[in-house]
């Protein structure tokens, strides 16, 4: 019985260690690189290269406290699972990708996390073996592997630099920050990479919870924010990232107001949240954005876990509209899910509410374009809007389905942990170091449009029926776009394997002819599948090219 609970003692006792290295660096504000020397050709060096100094404990800390947390809620959610141990070793795997990317200081070493990271998060999304699972893990993959292609080009520049440490790294290495935080976009779900982050969905819960909070998806983003510490972000970057992250947080915002799946609308908050931190990086304002990624991370996993413990009373329904009335079946388990959903709306005096109205009075204060601001800021009202309508379909709608199974108290006490953290850690470490510290001078009258945006989206959202049917399709049809590909992909690729016959010799001119003709056919006979989001997927990127262009 204890056995399954092993790695999330081990997990905790590392969190406690991690703590107190944590406030020795803070305290004495230490950065040690520890650099291992493999070999040199000419004049390139290949090293291993470790950061240790308090971003990278603090990072890692979180995630050992989020990570704990998450395996001993899996240790009564999976336990049916007739392969839990396989199951709880790929999570493992998984967390330990995440910290081996968190320390790296070189291209070699981080890719050691990276495609970790790539591996195991396609194994734990096709864990059920399905076919919505196998698409949604292919899906991920296809996506993931575009950023994988913008690291190999990215070897090229630093065989040109005669190393592989980013940490420090030259001023001048402009056009390698831009390909390396390119490759942080795929990576971290950003618009027009966004749909393989519902997709993902298919996974159990507690994976959900590990991928959407501390690890897989913030992956990309703490790639930026390394970079953007050692190189200033130049003005296209900077107005690249102020778009995409404007985009993809209104994007996931619209999409979640129209959900009826519980955990696709908290998957799809997180695609608003990310978002804001991207937009938030493209300010410059470095800080603030992994503060905000701390907070982000502590209430995204408890909401997570709250919805998980809702799925197991209710033998898996997640469609909110056959759910209702959970506070008379579980009423702690429902205080813990309005905990994390207050969090998600940026309520005061809880976690985010410290990093969230910075980064809303900061862009009050700054001189950036109109279009961006506006995006996000009806992304906050539509943010307040599909979080009150939730918690109005979950908790003050009618019972519609009798919930009997009751959790056991290792859900509980992995839920009460977290909810403690992300009711203190705002104000914690806000206190604790003032490197996260900004100061704005506002007038009164933005603050307080601040608080109305939250207030007004309340409103909306109570004034919204539960009933309402489907407007578009989510994700600005960038899912088909994906998804069909494939169809088109295929009669080429069957073709390809002429090539293994030599210099084509058997491919005459009357058989070039007739595949080129049939393929030819099936491209004219399947445009109505995947030509409407192709289309549409262009016109928002070509938008987006003629806006940084003439910015």
């Amino acid at each position: 019985m204890f056995k399954k609970f092993q790695m999330s003692f081990l997990l905790f006792s590392f969190m406690i260690l991690l703590i107190v290295t944590m406030m020795l660096f803070i305290y004495k504000n230490m950065t040690y690189i520890l650099e291992i020397h493999l070999l040199s050709i000419n004049t390139c060096e290949f090293t291993f290269s470790i950061i240790l100094d308090k971003v990278s404990f603090m990072f890692v800390t979180i995630v050992m406290m989020i990570s704990s947390s998450v395996f001993l809620f899996s240790c009564d959610y999976m336990k049916e699972d007739i392969y839990f141990y396989r199951f709880m070793w790929i999570l493992l795997s998984f967390v330990l990708s995440m910290c081996f990317l968190v320390f790296s200081g070189s291209l070699l070493f981080m890719l050691v996390g990276w495609d970790g990271l790539g591996i195991t998060s396609f194994a734990l999304i096709i864990y059920y073996q399905s076919k919505d699972s196998l698409i949604a893990g292919f899906h991920t993959m296809l996506i993931n592997r575009i950023g994988d292609v913008f690291i190999v080009v990215s070897f090229f520049l630093f065989v040109f630099m005669g190393h592989f440490y980013y940490y420090p790294m030259c001023s001048t290495a402009l056009s390698l920050m831009m390909i390396l935080s390119i490759a942080s976009l795929t990576k971290s779900a950003q618009y027009p990479f966004s749909s393989w982050l519902p997709a993902a969905m298919a996974a159990p819960t507690p994976v959900s919870a590990l991928v959407h909070s501390s690890t897989l998806v913030t992956a990309g983003i703490f790639l930026i924010i390394r970079l953007s510490m050692v190189i200033p972000m130049t003005k296209e970057l900077s107005n690249m990232l102020l778009l995409l992250g404007a985009i993809t947080c209104l994007l996931g915002g619209t999409a979640a107001i129209y959900e009826f799946d519980l955990k696709k609308i908290i998957a799809l908050s997180t695609l608003s949240q990310l978002g804001l931190m991207v937009f938030t990086l493209g300010m410059g304002l470095t800080n603030i954005t992994l503060f905000h990624l701390f907070m982000h991370a502590l209430f995204k996993a408890l909401l997570f876990l709250a919805a998980g413990s809702v799925l197991m009373m209710s033998f898996g329904v997640q469609d909110m509209r056959l759910l209702g009335g959970i506070s008379n079946s579980s009423p702690f388990g429902i205080i813990i899910f309005n905990i994390s959903s207050f969090c998600l709306m940026g309520a005061p005096f809880l976690s985010a509410f410290y990093s969230k109205h910075m980064i809303l009075e900061k862009m009050m204060f700054s001189s950036m374009n109109i279009l961006s601001l506006l995006m996000i800021s009806f992304a906050t009202i539509m943010t307040a809007m599909y979080t009150t309508r939730m918690m109005k379909s979950l908790v003050w709608s009618k019972p519609n389905i009798m919930l009997i199974m009751k959790n056991t108290p290792s859900i509980y006490f992995s839920m009460i942990m977290l909810s403690f953290f992300a009711i203190i850690s705002g104000k914690y470490m806000w206190s604790l170091e003032n490197w996260f510290l900004e100061c704005v001078f506002i007038p009164n009258y933005l603050s307080y449009l601040i608080n109305f945006f939250m207030l007004l989206g309340i409103l909306l959202g109570l004034m919204m029926s539960v009933n309402n049917s489907f407007v578009w399709s989510t994700m600005f049809f960038l899912a088909p776009f994906y998804i069909y590909s494939g169809k088109l992909l295929n009669p080429v690729l069957k073709n390809m394997y002429f090539l293994d016959y030599g210099w084509l010799e058997s491919f005459s001119k009357i058989d070039m002819i007739s595949k080129v003709s049939s393929n030819f056919s099936i491209l004219l006979f399947s445009w109505p599948i995947f030509m409407n989001s192709f289309f549409r997927s262009f016109i928002i990127l070509m938008m987006i090219f003629i806006y940084v262009m003439n910015y």
